[in-house]
């Protein structure tokens, strides 16, 4: 049998689209797995994005307990802004190891943020086709380089072509047309692999509706302040065509798994409008912080001077190195603040107290002035209100020492602000508050981004207990595993679900 267990990723997949396009009769291959799984809504972590999503549903545990909330993070010791890969975060330990170990052989492709751990008795390939690729492609073994190369040279969205500019209809119909394609050429890559070997379980995962989510949601949303019906009618419903080229490879991979396979799928954070004040949090937390009068940080000093002499078109080009150097003046200052933003996933900001005992140069004494000061903060930000509906741009503010328990809490902010979304057509422009005044953030490339929720549909059997959070689907697909196959070495099979960081 090729697969005994199929797991299909949709990274930024939206359900409540899926589930109107399969209503409308446009998704039949969605619509006939909707009828043998069951549903099951995934509420995101408090304040978190989609990176954070996967690597929590990876390991099973929370960001406390992988230390992981955004692609670049802050540097306690250095108040650097770095890569994850550079930091000495803890080491992950995903599911599939775990199972690996056990002797259960297994095959992963494109899981969003992946613990790169190589298997003894399967595959890994890592961003061979990511969402927006900043390091090169991993394979394990080796060999499965040459493999991928056999179904193409090179990735059709080349890196660094989603932050390219796509103000035409010629230009997103290109970028459209791009994610179709690989579309197809994963769809054909993942059914020939399934056909040709056998497998305990099988992980073929999908990141063109995150794509497709974050720069066309505006074409197909009236009330989006961007909308623009010129374009519209010539990039015809890029969403629905990127739904339907998925629901293709879908009918393609249950056909090729057989018909003993149990198909389970792993869908988001959904999209929605793109609305952030993350743009502007870098300079709300300075006037909260310092006052309204206070001068300009270094950093935003040096942003000014870098825009009025650098033209746009230069620093598009630059942009990856000026923010590294905005990261590493930023982090001089931070030194001297009692707390500072650090950059996180759109859908939240993120702001970090200097905390004495954690932070190398640390101010903020833990108990009462630690506490008087989030509630400072947390008044601060949300005294900031929306022009467009006279709310505040704030939703909730999550207290990370409230939300989140785990062993390295300590690689996270301690508050995550959740923006307010509410009757907002766009991204926020202009913010104003009483006391701290107006501060305005430039546009945004994306149109969309992530909502709260993803989604989880699997076999009866295994659906008995509704996952509240990422982590709580991982034991449902390491069981499925365990009770349908049978390992190659004689593990020893406690039935443990010890899944979490090594």
């Amino acid at each position: 049998m090729p697969a005994k267990t199929l797991l299909i990723g949709l990274d930024g997949a939206d359900h409540n689209l899926i589930d109107r396009m399969i209503d409308a009769g446009e998704l039949p291959n969605f619509a006939a797995l909707r009828g043998r799984l069951v549903e099951q809504e995934v509420e995101n972590d408090p304040g978190q994005g989609n990176g954070q999503f996967w690597t929590s549903v990876a390991i099973g545990g929370n960001p406390a307990h992988h230390g992981r909330y955004f692609y670049i993070q802050f540097n306690p010791k250095t108040y650097d802004i770095q890569m994850c890969e550079d930091l000495d975060l803890p080491e992950l330990k995903p599911f599939w190891k775990t199972l690996d170990e056990e002797g259960y052989r297994a095959s992963i492709v494109d899981w969003y943020k992946m613990p790169v751990t190589p298997l003894e008795n399967g595959v890994v390939m890592h961003r061979w086709f990511a969402h927006e690729p900043l390091t090169a492609s991993v394979f394990h073994p080796p060999e499965m380089a040459s493999v991928a190369a056999q179904y193409v040279e090179a990735d059709p969205i080349a890196e660094g072509f989603a932050s390219q500019p796509r103000d035409t209809a010629e230009k997103l119909q290109d970028f459209l047309d791009r994610l179709l394609q690989r579309v197809d050429i994963k769809q054909q890559f993942y059914a020939d692999q399934l056909r040709q070997k056998d497998w305990d379980i099988y992980i073929a995962c999908f990141g063109e509706a995150h794509n497709a989510g974050h720069y066309f949601i505006q074409l197909e949303d009236e009330g989006h302040a961007l909308h623009d019906p010129e374009i519209a009618s010539h990039v015809k419903a890029p969403l629905r065509q990127t739904y339907r080229k998925l629901d293709n490879a879908i009918g393609e991979l249950i056909d090729a798994a057989g018909d003993d396979a149990q198909i389970f799928v792993l869908g988001g954070p959904g999209m929605g409008r793109f609305v952030s004040a993350n743009g502007a949090l870098e300079e709300i937390c300075r006037r909260v912080d310092l006052g309204y009068e206070a001068p300009l940080s270094t950093a935003e000093t040096a942003k000014k001077t870098y825009h009025s002499l650098v033209p746009e078109t230069l620093r598009r080009r630059l942009g990856p190195l000026a923010r590294a150097v905005k990261r590493q003046i930023a982090g001089s200052d931070f030194k001297k603040r009692r707390f500072f933003f650090v950059p996180h996933n759109d859908n939240s900001g993120g702001v970090r107290i200097n905390l004495k005992g954690r932070e190398r140069f640390g101010i903020i004494q833990r108990g009462p002035e630690y506490e008087a000061l989030i509630e400072e903060i947390t008044k601060g930000v949300s005294s900031f209100i929306n022009p467009e509906t006279g709310r505040s741009i704030v939703e909730r503010v999550v207290n990370v020492d409230k939300e989140f328990d785990g062993p390295h809490r300590d690689w996270l902010p301690d508050l995550f602000i959740e923006w307010d979304k509410t009757n907002t057509a766009a991204n926020f422009s202009t913010l104003i508050s009483v006391k701290f005044g107006e501060v305005s953030q430039p546009p945004h490339s994306r149109t969309g981004d992530h909502e709260k929720f993803g989604f989880f549909w699997a076999p009866a059997a295994y659906a008995t207990e509704t996952p509240q959070r990422p982590a709580d689907i991982t034991p449902v697909l390491m069981k499925a595993v365990r009770q349908t196959a049978t390992p190659s070495t004689g593990a020893d099979l406690t039935g443990e679900e010890q899944v979490l960081v090594s």
